[in-house]
């Protein structure tokens, strides 16, 4: 059961990083309608428009405080969540739903199979926060080099010259210092949590299109019917 909530939390910090992952697309194509060349200067104009939108120190000023609350928030409405829903998206077994007279929420259930199970919840999201915010800090120069790369391909020297003279403006200032913050601001993050009841009765039946789309593969360590059991070529390695 403590599977589900720690699951929760991976959720959230790739919900963290997926902002960084949508900087690939759409690409923005240049004037000329291809790809030019990446110089110095453009490089160099990139990382200006790094600087400014993704600064060393990022992700911990994402995750400490404003993401304390929000996962707060997160693992409270998961645990608010009825049984029967959870049964229903296979988040749980079937015979481990409460009877009528039991603890009907996720949360009541946790706690009834564990009489610590809120102290020792908080004290792991706490535990695992400040470990991811120490893996993400590391990652944070590879990621800038990588935008930096992107930014640059994407843009030419212009158009990056123009967006950080923008950035250089009180309020170009403003909007570069909070543009990662608003995809954590708790506004953005209870809508997120709003979709997941939506999210976890349609698991069945995206589970059974996923079943039957690959029905015709052999199941998982099955032999492969067209397996003719030469092994001679995997033996050599």
């Amino acid at each position: 059961m403590h599977g589900i909530f720690k699951t929760a939390f991976a959720g959230a910090a790739i919900f963290i990083a997926s902002p960084l992952l949508a900087q690939e697309a759409p690409p923005v194509s240049p004037p000329s309608g291809h790809e030019l060349p990446v110089d110095s200067g453009r490089l160099a104009a990139a990382a200006a428009t790094v600087d400014y939108l993704f600064p060393l120190g990022t992700y911990e000023r994402m995750m400490r405080g404003t993401m304390d609350k929000v996962m707060d928030s997160m693992l409270s409405s998961l645990g608010a969540m009825n049984m029967d829903d959870l049964a229903g998206a296979n988040a749980v077994e079937q015979d481990a739903v409460p009877e009528e007279d039991a603890p009907q929420t996720l949360a009541d259930f946790s706690r009834a199979a564990d009489p610590h199970f809120d102290e020792r919840m908080r004290i792991s999201t706490r535990v695992m926060m400040d470990e991811m915010v120490i893996l993400m800090t590391a990652m944070e120069p590879a990621i800038r080099d990588a935008l930096t790369n992107i930014y640059a391909r994407k843009f030419t020297v212009d158009q990056l010259h123009e967006m950080n003279k923008f950035f250089a403006t009180e309020t170009g200032s403003a909007f570069a210092r909070d543009y990662m913050m608003v995809f954590v601001d708790p506004e953005m993050m209870e809508s997120m949590m709003g979709m997941v009841p939506e999210m976890m009765q349609a698991m069945p039946a995206i589970m059974q299109k996923v079943e039957e789309a690959t029905a015709h593969l052999p199941p998982p360590g099955a032999e492969d019917p067209e397996d003719d059991g030469d092994d001679s070529v995997a033996e050599e390695f």
